[in-house]
């Protein structure tokens, strides 16, 4: 392979392994099983386990991203409702890294990684209020979708540890809470009107 096909592999099989177990408990060695290539050949490319859970986690949030982004011809409520069954399989699918990484004790929480996920969470933000049509949100608005997506976040952590709901069931319910929060917030009148007339 050429050089950055390689690099990408190996990222593509680092993924892989992380969807099995927390990555903080894999190896150089693991990977490069997984790859089928020595493990100097991986630390060729990644001087250490930080450097390739850092391209890893970079991969899957650019991977992430663009599936959130549901067909901007549904209602703003499907919108939001296909978005979030979209997240739910997502962490499902990397569940082992999905709890480390919101672990702020864990190994591979580091200020790298809480960017690169702060990063997502902006943009969730600011995909919420592109498809409603606010282009100035209020301070309150603000916060009250800020708290709503470290809501999802936790709830999502304790779906994949219990399972106690389906994940439809689960993405009902958040948009439940998402509805409660922004009837909470206060705010421009304006501005509540708007939204309620495009989630409800």
């Amino acid at each position: 392979m050429a050089p950055h096909e390689r690099r990408a592999d190996l990222i593509r099989t680092a993924l892989r392994v992380f969807a099995r177990r927390p990555p903080g408990d894999v190896t150089p060695e693991e990977v490069a099983e997984e790859a089928d290539v020595s493990r100097a050949l991986v630390y060729r490319y990644f001087p250490n386990m930080a450097e390739l859970r850092r391209a890893a986690l970079e991969q899957a949030m650019a991977e992430l991203m663009p599936r959130l982004a549901p067909p901007a011809d549904l209602p703003p409520l499907e919108q939001l409702r296909v978005a979030l069954r979209t997240f739910v399989d997502f962490a499902d699918s990397y569940a082992p890294s999905y709890a480390a990484l919101l672990n702020g004790g864990s190994v591979i929480a580091t200020e790298e990684t809480e960017a690169e996920i702060d990063r997502v969470r902006e943009g969730v933000r600011r995909l919420i209020l592109e498809r409603v049509g606010i282009g100035e949100p209020s301070p309150r608005l603000l916060l009250a979708l800020r708290c709503w997506v470290s809501a999802v976040e936790t709830a999502v952590m304790f779906w994949l540890r219990e399972r106690a709901m389906s994940r439809d069931e689960l993405a009902d319910w958040l948009l439940d809470q998402l509805t409660a929060m922004l009837a909470a917030a206060g705010g421009p009148q304006e501005e509540l009107d708007r939204l309620a007339a495009r989630i409800t």
